[in-house]
């Protein structure tokens, strides 16, 4: 399949933008505006396209483990405050987890330990003690992109900002930050148009004409571990879904296989099985998490995962079914599920089994409101749910034989 980076870059992007909302510890479009700051300097080194191209994808991924440190931070903290978790070694462990995860990454150049040291100071201050140019360039960069839109506010650009930035930097040079990159700054910070597009920055358009556009020829099998890495960050939102996705394509193997479907069709279900909720990132925690019934309020809020699913997957070119499978997994055969309503004639036997699946793994897990069901007892639910149908009869007597 011919994957466009550009675009499953600017997807992912998009849905981890969704979670980090939550954290509060930066603007909404930080790893945005951070890989724009990165994409300006590098032009002033004189990266070669690929290095650029890579430089974005870090930049915009960069705090990919921040989702899965800071859910672990308010499982045994007290104080639960964001200002206490930036003080944390937790802190530091969304950078180790943040490199881990990227590990498959379809990267266009063999740079190492980016998003590892990208907290690191010139110095030799930062979290992992590395100095000068210990520091990977590449990372001092979104070192410094990130400083500038974490410590001042890039989306109100007042008259005395830029004095203020000035003054802030000048006081931090080889201190944070070399003199190499307080120059690149200054040539930066001499144009009007760089403050004007950091203040009004536009999503869709200020990072597509930094970058060239790359497409790569990837199998089916190799962008299936692609996902693996979105499908751990997913399921690390709520300790009460630590392993749902990953679960959800391990038992949607199984079925493919028990079904006897072709190569192709096996890899996309599963595929779908891990991006399936990958809209649930945009969920409250307190909804995930919540031991009660839910309000028509929050049951509102969560269905929108599901539409949200389908809107960042529906951008990828070539990903209609995977798109339509994923999204579908609350879909009901007599047309009252969500998010489009379709109804049995419009819903295949992909679609069913991964909802039918997805509705088999929530009963067998913990769930804030109750414990996990045995195989048994799920089955029974099962059957009186979706027995109603021959598409779904077929797929729960599966269920109850295979598993």
């Amino acid at each position: 399949m011919l994957l466009s980076l550009n675009k499953f870059l600017f997807s992912v992007s998009f849905a981890l933008d969704l979670a980090e909302k939550e954290i509060s510890c930066s603007s909404e479009i930080h790893s945005k505006r951070v890989a724009f700051i990165s994409l300006k300097i590098a032009e002033i080194f004189n990266l070669d396209p690929k290095e650029r191209f890579d430089l974005c994808s870090y930049s915009l991924l960069h705090d990919n483990g921040l989702i899965e440190t800071y859910i672990d931070y308010l499982e045994v903290s007290k104080e639960k405050s964001n200002s206490s978790f930036y003080k944390t070694k937790d802190y530091k462990n969304h950078c180790i987890i943040g490199e881990k995860n990227i590990k498959t990454f379809p990267f266009l150049t063999s740079h190492k330990d980016i998003i590892l040291y990208h907290h690191e100071h010139w110095d030799g201050t930062g979290y992992f003690k590395k100095k000068g140019n210990e520091i990977p360039l590449l990372s001092q960069i979104i070192s410094f992109a990130d400083l500038l839109d974490t410590t001042f506010d890039l989306s109100n650009i007042i008259y005395n900002t830029k004095s203020d930035i000035d003054d802030f930097l000048k006081q931090h040079i080889n201190k944070l930050f070399s003199q190499d990159m307080y120059n690149a700054y200054e040539i930066l910070s001499n144009s009007f148009i760089f403050w004007g597009d950091l203040e009004f920055f536009d999503t869709s358009t200020s990072l597509n004409s930094l970058i060239p556009e790359y497409n790569m020829d990837v199998s089916l099998s190799e962008f299936l571990e692609i996902t693996k890495i979105f499908s751990k960050i997913i399921d690390s939102k709520s300790k009460f879904t630590a392993k749902h996705s990953s679960d959800l394509e391990d038992k949607a193997l199984t079925l493919v296989n028990y079904f006897n479907l072709d190569e192709d069709k096996k890899l996309k279900i599963q595929i779908a099985a891990n991006l399936h909720d990958i809209g649930k990132l945009a969920t409250p925690r307190h909804i995930l998490d919540k031991e009660g019934s839910l309000t028509k309020e929050e049951f509102f809020e969560i269905k929108k995962h599901a539409y949200l699913t389908h809107h960042i997957l529906s951008k990828l070119d070539g990903f209609y079914e995977i798109s339509k499978w994923a999204s579908a997994h609350h879909e009901k055969p007599d047309g009252s599920g969500y998010p489009f309503g379709l109804n049995c004639e419009e819903l295949g036997f992909e679609e069913r089994m991964i909802s039918c699946l997805d509705f088999y793994q929530a009963l067998v897990e913990d769930r804030p409101y109750r414990k996990s069901m045995s195989h048994e007892d799920a089955i029974v639910i099962l059957k009186t749910h979706l027995n109603e149908f021959d598409i779904d009869k077929e797929i729960v007597l599966a269920i109850e034989n295979v598993f």
